[in-house]
């Protein structure tokens, strides 16, 4: 499992009215066999009684899913537990797998 980096910082996905530069694209490989995982900040930013954040990227790191919606309901299971039984920002998720 490896982040996909922006080349440059933009602003979150629907503010972009709170800029002044326009869209871009990037592109990345993305090889058959492949899982691309989409997520919104409620899983990045859910804490533990300590307050440190869930990692997307290191928790499931070594692991194999069968297909996306075992990667999605681990995820899910994980930052509950992760935050103690909830959570307060809201939280949203999407896999897509190449053939």
């Amino acid at each position: 499992m490896r982040p996909l980096p922006a080349a440059e910082p933009a602003l979150p996905l629907g503010t972009g009215e709170l800029g002044d530069w326009p869209d871009r694209a990037e592109e990345a490989g993305f090889p058959g066999g492949a899982t691309l995982l989409l997520y919104t900040d409620g899983l990045s930013e859910a804490r533990d009684r300590r307050g440190e954040f869930y990692d997307p990227a290191a928790r499931p790191a070594g692991r194999s899913f069968r297909e996306p919606g075992a990667l999605l309901a681990t995820l899910a299971a994980e930052v509950r537990r992760h935050a103690g039984g909830g959570t307060t920002d809201d939280m949203a998720l999407l896999a897509l797998r190449r053939p």
